[in-house]
């Protein structure tokens, strides 16, 4: 439709001239407080964008990290480390739109260069192995304190136990564990051995294995904000296995490579890490009430 304006006659600050939905679309998505429609993130894609005056991705900033617990601090600094990196990416992203800009002498229009998507790539599988880096780390030092008091971590500990010992046949790690001079301590490094070994194969595996076992309720982090990653982690596989490209059964000579715009691969990105910084606070909070 054509541009909407207030009942006062005004145009809204911000209105793109020459459609105010695009305008709403890139301040909304550049907030990251919606999920992008096909075409939304079109709009975005296509939006004519002048030189100099380049959208600059930027993810939400952390904040402090969490004083209340030591334990969580390895996996803040992978946090904060995964997050300077796709910062960096951003970055370097927004110099070689420019410089291409600048040097068309005309304005950007349509898909990213080549180069930028490889970029935008880059940055769903780094935000993706600090993921993994970052919540195996919080499980890593977390789980063996929060299950030594009443409550679900322990009570996740306590089953992983019995699936063992009622198993028709035991495992060799398992029995290796009760021969040690201390079998308590070996049992629980298997047990967040078997939490950790593996990346996160999505959203309900992260809630599962990360979420249950550090104890964190649908109250301290709702169902929703796993699910929301859901995307992404179909983005990091197709990246990851296949580097975005389609078509495996056609016989054309060069395949053809999914196009992300990059508001969107921002908004999935800053998800993810978003929802890491949440898990080390809960568990943060939640390793303080066991003390």
């Amino acid at each position: 439709g054509g541009p909407m304006e207030p009942e006062n006659g005004e145009r809204e600050p911000g209105a793109v001239e020459a459609g105010t939905v695009i305008g709403r679309a890139q301040g909304v998505l550049a907030a990251v407080t919606m999920t992008a429609t096909a075409e939304v993130a079109k709009a975005i894609a296509e939006a004519p964008e002048e030189p100099g005056n380049l959208t600059k991705l930027a993810l939400s900033p952390l904040g402090r990290r969490p004083y209340k617990a030591a334990e969580v601090v390895p996996a803040w600094w992978r946090l904060k480390s995964t997050h300077d990196s796709v910062t960096g990416l951003f970055d370097t992203l927004h110099l070689v739109r420019h410089t291409r800009a600048a040097q068309n002498k005309k304005s950007t229009r349509g898909r990213l260069h080549s180069d930028a998507q490889d970029l935008l790539r880059a940055a769903i599988v780094f935000t993706s192995a600090g993921l993994d880096s970052a919540v195996q780390a919080l499980i890593h030092h977390a789980v063996p304190v929060l299950i030594t008091q009443p409550g679900t971590p322990r009570t996740k500990y306590e089953t992983f136990i019995e699936n063992h010992t009622r198993a028709s046949s035991v495992e060799e790690d398992f029995l290796a564990a009760l021969k040690q001079q201390d079998p308590g301590a070996a049992l629980v490094d298997l047990y967040v051995a078997s939490k950790t070994k593996a990346s996160f194969q999505g959203s309900g595996d992260l809630k599962d294995r990360a979420g249950a076992s550090l104890g964190i309720t649908n109250q301290q982090i709702p169902k929703a904000r796993y699910t929301a990653l859901d995307e992404f982690f179909t983005a990091r596989n197709d990246v990851a296995h296949r580097l975005d490209m389609e078509n495996v059964s056609a016989s054309t000579t060069k395949p053809l490579r999914s196009i992300r715009p990059q508001q969107y691969v921002l908004q999935m990105c800053d998800q993810a890490l978003l929802l890491v910084r949440d898990l080390i606070k809960e568990a943060a909070a939640n390793l303080s009430a066991c003390r």
